[in-house]
């Protein structure tokens, strides 16, 4: 048991025998395969991603909402580690739209041009060090 799981203890559910939609199951049979397949967890992660800006509902994929339980509910040579994918990944799939703040890409000031360098006396090493 690691430290973090001590200090935050993980419930893993008895495994159940899983039955998946039909229309899911090929994504459900990828999504097992996250715990030996690094490139599953990429699709996995971008997948998480992107769940908020593109639509998804004609797409025969588990929803983020069912990812949890998904973890829980199979065997793993290591359940914690890949529940806490699945946490990661529902996490970021779930999360609502960020709030303007003042960091936000509108107010952030125009990059330095060539024809700004040479008014600021700029050499073009310092524009390629980012000395601006």
């Amino acid at each position: 048991m690691s430290i973090d799981s001590v200090a935050h203890p993980v419930t893993v559910l008895p495994w159940v025998r899983c039955r998946p939609d039909r229309r899911t199951r090929a994504h459900h049979d990828r999504l097992l395969r996250v715990e030996d397949d690094p490139d599953e967890v990429i699709e996995l992660l971008e997948l998480a991603v992107t769940w908020g800006e593109l639509d998804y509902s004609e797409s025969d994929v588990v929803p983020p909402e069912a990812w949890i339980d998904f973890a829980a509910g199979h065997r793993w040579r290591d359940p914690e580690r890949v529940l806490r994918l699945f946490s990661v990944a529902a996490d970021v799939a779930l999360r609502g739209p960020h709030p303007r703040t003042s960091w936000a890409p509108d107010n952030v000031p125009a990059p330095c041009t060539g024809v700004d360098a040479v008014w600021r006396d700029l050499a073009g090493s310092d524009l390629l060090a980012g000395e601006l």
